[in-house]
């Protein structure tokens, strides 16, 4: 019949006092049970059970709870505010920011016995960006008066020599405006150079655009803008 250690289930000589493999003393064995050889199977499955168990814990620990799917809410449709036309306040405007709408600035409220009298620029010293120019809009209303855009331009820096001066109803700015490169096709006559004297005659209510340009300057420009419009009986 074989003997074994009942300490690490190795295989002895019936008549040895202790096991060769782990130096246990047979005296010290208790009352005979199984096959030590199945005890140490049952231990070992037992143990690889205890660190499957150990590993599947930690891996379910480690697992992410899946993220929770929030009910995305469908954006409230807010109408845009009204656009509501108001009357230019700056004295000039840059051709290259020019909004749409040129012809929204509105006729002063003027009585029909008195001469009107419009100021449209006064300024001592406006730069203009080379290949650009500014332009002031202005109103003239219904009236049996005869009036006259009237005043100066001046330049005080830059080359003034190449500003250019002119006066557009509202369909021949519009028509300008799309290619301010091109010559302006004006009712009255163009000048150009440092200084100028103004004097338009208007012939009637409608808006007008007197323009400064630097169109031709590759330098920015500064000058003196004085204008006006004046009406007599």
């Amino acid at each position: 019949m074989k003997r074994y250690c009942n300490f690490c289930g190795e295989p002895m000589l019936p008549d040895a006092k202790e096991c060769k493999q782990c130096g246990w003393d047979v005296s010290q064995n208790g009352p005979p049970t199984t096959d030590p050889g199945d005890r140490k199977a049952r231990i070992g499955v037992a143990m690889g059970l205890a660190v499957a168990y150990g590993v599947l814990w930690f891996l379910v620990q480690g697992t992410p709870a899946p993220a929770s799917a929030e009910a995305q809410k469908t954006p409230r449709y807010v109408p845009p505010p009204e656009l509501i036309a108001e009357p230019v306040s700056e004295p000039a405007t840059a051709i290259g920011t020019l909004p749409a709408g040129v012809a929204s600035v509105s006729a002063p409220s003027i009585s029909k016995s008195a001469l009107m009298n419009i100021k449209v620029a006064d300024t001592k010293a406006t730069s203009i960006r080379p290949r650009d120019a500014l332009q002031y809009s202005f109103e003239l209303p219904e009236t049996d008066q005869k009036c006259k855009l009237v005043g100066s331009t001046k330049g005080v820096g830059g080359f003034g020599r190449n500003i250019e001066v002119f006066l557009l109803t509202d369909d021949e700015y519009v028509f300008w405006h799309a290619n301010p490169a091109a010559i302006a096709q004006s009712s009255w006559e163009t000048f150009r150079g440092s200084e100028n004297r103004l004097d338009y005659a208007l012939p009637g209510a409608g808006i007008y655009h007197f323009v400064v340009s630097n169109e031709m300057s590759p330098t920015p420009q500064t000058v003196a803008v004085k204008a006006q419009v004046k009406c007599v009986h």
